[in-house]
């Protein structure tokens, strides 16, 4: 059976995704797991980072399935729900949150670019100059990745994009979807190109869509937001949007915290910066631009704290449906692994979930 090589973890990945967008890999050097989906009020999960750095922006691709559906704005609503309108932070989230298909659906063809950093460092000496054995000692950690996304039709079942995802780590991927083919690399190899076979790629492109998402939800628990109404929304709707600035609460609203498991260490995070804006759509609800940053801190596992931060700058613009997309030359063909019958059978029937 023909597997496609998964795009990098975002910041969804470094917050999540890139996908903007988490970074899995700083934190878990620190003891920390990310990411999650959400529960209570609000209802939309975190799905890994199309980015490294979000790991406290990127919770794993498709791992929303038991998530209560967010109710989010349609490309038919004449307006701003009210609550949108209103500044009800969770109407922000439910807006943020919208899957990609719901998007481009209200949007057209168009071009994410979202670059997100994620740092991560702990504060003061350790009390011993070596550590004992077994005991995790953080160091340092930097992430910097970024993402574009290029999505070029309004066909239904005849996607056509670019994705491509990368961090000054060395790690990338790229994928091309034309029709029935899809084209992948890793960085730095070659181009493989076979038969799309499934709809794993709207996890991908919903963890990108979802990048500026992971920010705030990391810093729901403590924002504050105005809004105001404003130009430059989508030519699709009226052109009208809504401006939110946000800041940091004086106060902590722990119904906002993710609740899972591997998201208990955010339950004692305090943030500490929350600033920028986020301008959406008036009649979709979906993100126009963004610039966030937030900055937190949390108990480390050597009894140091962490002081994190997490910066998203994202911006979304419609493009011509008759941009060219550009298709790969030369690449081989992904050639699919030999399975006994009986084999196959058993995939097929974990797959339909018997």
């Amino acid at each position: 059976m023909l597997r496609a090589p998964a795009m990098p973890r975002p910041l969804s990945s470094v917050i999540r995704p890139l996908v903007l967008p988490v970074s899995r890999a700083a934190l878990g050097a620190a003891g920390i797991e990310w990411n999650a989906r959400p529960r209570g009020r609000i209802r939309n999960g975190v799905t890994a980072v199309v980015m490294l750095a979000l790991a406290a922006i990127t919770p794993g691709c498709g791992d929303d399935d038991d998530a209560p559906t967010a109710t989010a704005p349609s490309a038919s609503t004449a307006a701003a729900p009210p609550a949108l309108a209103a500044g009800e932070i969770g109407a922000l989230l439910d807006a943020l949150h919208q899957a990609h298909s719901r998007v481009r659906g209200a949007v057209g063809p168009h071009r994410l670019e979202v670059h997100a950093t994620f740092d991560l460092t702990p504060q003061g000496e350790p009390a011993t100059p070596e550590p004992a054995v077994d005991e995790r000692r953080p160091t340092p950690q930097h992430v910097d990745d970024r993402l574009e996304l290029l999505w070029l039709t309004t066909a239904v079942n005849a996607p056509r994009f670019s994705l491509s995802q990368s961090n000054e780590h060395d790690r990338g991927r790229d994928i091309v979807v034309d029709g029935e083919q899809i084209y992948t690399r890793q960085r730095n190899r070659g181009w493989y190109v076979g038969p799309l076979q499934a709809d794993l790629y709207e996890l991908w492109l919903d963890d990108a869509q979802r990048s500026v998402y992971d920010v705030i939800a990391l810093a729901a628990p403590q924002l504050a937001v105005s809004v105001t109404p404003t130009d430059g929304g989508f030519a699709s709707g009226d052109g009208s949007a809504l401006r939110f600035t946000l800041a940091r609460a004086a106060s902590r609203d722990l119904t906002r915290v993710v609740d899972h498991p591997r998201s208990a260490w955010r339950t004692n995070a305090e943030i500490t910066e929350v600033e920028g804006t986020v301008v959406v759509d008036a009649r979709s609800g979906a993100w126009v631009s963004a610039d966030v940053r937030v900055g937190f801190s949390v108990p480390g596992p050597d009894g140091r704290p962490l002081a994190g931060q997490v910066a998203v700058t994202a911006l979304a613009t419609p493009v011509d449906v008759a941009t060219p997309l550009t298709v790969p030359s030369g690449a081989q063909p992904l050639l699919e692994r030999t399975r006994y019958d009986a084999e196959r059978a058993r995939l097929l029937d974990g797959l339909a979930g018997r």
